[in-house]
């Protein structure tokens, strides 16, 4: 799997074809892109209303675990700006055992912009600017954006290099935190339930006490959580209800693991 990330117009959809031509002519490999251009009629009426943009992320990751595979290529072309989204689509790869790379197309906003009014179907400047300030920039240092290739306007695609990541290293081993089981385990639910709480309710009291720049330790985990700025108890709520909407989907049968699976998510959403 490829998954783009990038401003509004910075040239994802050209280079997802160049890829898929590439790759189908040097490797004879089928290459499916997967792309929000399937999905979205209007973008301005889409990403400026919260639960319609929900509605569509959730769309393409239905579509995503339908096609992926170990012997095809499938590209994701789109923003995918938000960090907690490429972690749920790692944990997807991951648990399919499929390989995954992700190209930055790593355009300036002026350039981006003055790309996108040339479009018929652009944003508006008001959803463009909204949309960059919401973009979340890959980090290689993750593993969910590693390998990570960081593509200006004027490069070549490093095909080879691309290749490689996909085809020459082995997919990262399903493990416990990626085994599905049955939503019948009201164990698990209830498990879900108490320790994502009781994580949250960890971050909001120690941000009495802590000062900004320090460590919070998490309940029955070695993970910590550094505070960069004071959480408001309804962001952290907020994204305690993704993780369990996300955790539904993909129960796991090592319930210690939860704690800091959800300390993991916590910090790529949080800011």
């Amino acid at each position: 799997m490829i998954v783009f990330a990038g401003f509004p117009a910075s040239g994802k959809s050209t280079r997802a074809q160049q890829l898929k031509q590439h790759f189908t002519e040097t490797l004879q490999k089928k290459v499916v892109i997967l792309s929000e251009n399937h999905f979205v009629q209007n973008k301005n009426d889409v990403y400026c209303d919260s639960n319609k943009e929900k509605e569509m992320r959730s769309t393409l990751k239905s579509e995503l675990q339908r096609l992926i595979n170990r012997d095809d290529i499938l590209i994701l072309d789109g923003g995918n700006y938000i960090k907690g989204y490429r972690y749920e689509l790692y944990c997807i790869s991951k648990a399919t055992k499929t390989t995954q790379c992700t190209l930055h197309c790593d355009l300036s906003e002026e350039l981006a912009w003055q790309q996108n009014i040339g479009r018929e179907d652009g944003y508006s400047r008001e959803m463009f600017d909204a949309l960059v300030m919401r973009f979340e920039a890959p980090d290689g240092r993750h593993r969910w954006d590693s390998p990570l290739f960081t593509i200006q306007s004027y490069d070549v695609l490093p095909f080879n290099e691309i290749a490689a990541s996909l085809f020459e290293r082995k997919a990262p081993a399903p493990n416990q935190s990626t085994q599905s089981l049955p939503l019948t385990s009201t164990n698990f639910l209830y498990e879900l339930d108490c320790v994502t709480q009781e994580i949250v309710n960890r971050v909001v009291e120690a941000q009495k006490t802590c000062l900004i720049g320090e460590m919070v330790t998490i309940p029955n985990s070695n993970e910590k959580i550094l505070l960069k700025r004071r959480y408001q108890l309804s962001e952290l709520s907020r994204i305690r209800r993704q993780f369990i909407s996300f955790a539904k989907t993909h129960p796991i049968d090592d319930i210690p693991r939860l704690a800091a699976m959800f300390t993991q998510y916590l910090t790529s959403n949080l800011m």
